[in-house]
């Protein structure tokens, strides 16, 4: 068997956008909601604007390196 989780993103009935693993319905890694201006100025888009989030996310942290190095204290900010 293999140590290595397999991750989905799902949209969720509400609109929610998770990242949990594929083989599990319990708490999401993470969630994003939107409010109801951005998903009026997102359309439909919005998906891929939290699937980038996600990548994001995973791409500039340590969150599944299995580090126990802490994060920098001043996140960045992107606008």
């Amino acid at each position: 068997m293999s140590d290595t989780a397999i991750l989905e993103i799902v949209e969720l009935a509400d609109g929610e956008v998770v990242l949990r693993p594929s083989d599990s319905d319990g708490d999401p890694l993470v969630s994003i909601r939107f409010s109801e201006e951005a998903l009026d100025l997102l359309r439909q888009s919005r998906f891929e604007v939290a699937r980038q989030m996600i990548d994001h996310a995973i791409t500039r942290t340590r969150l599944w390196e299995g580090s126990e190095e802490e994060a920098p204290e001043a996140p960045e900010t992107v606008h």
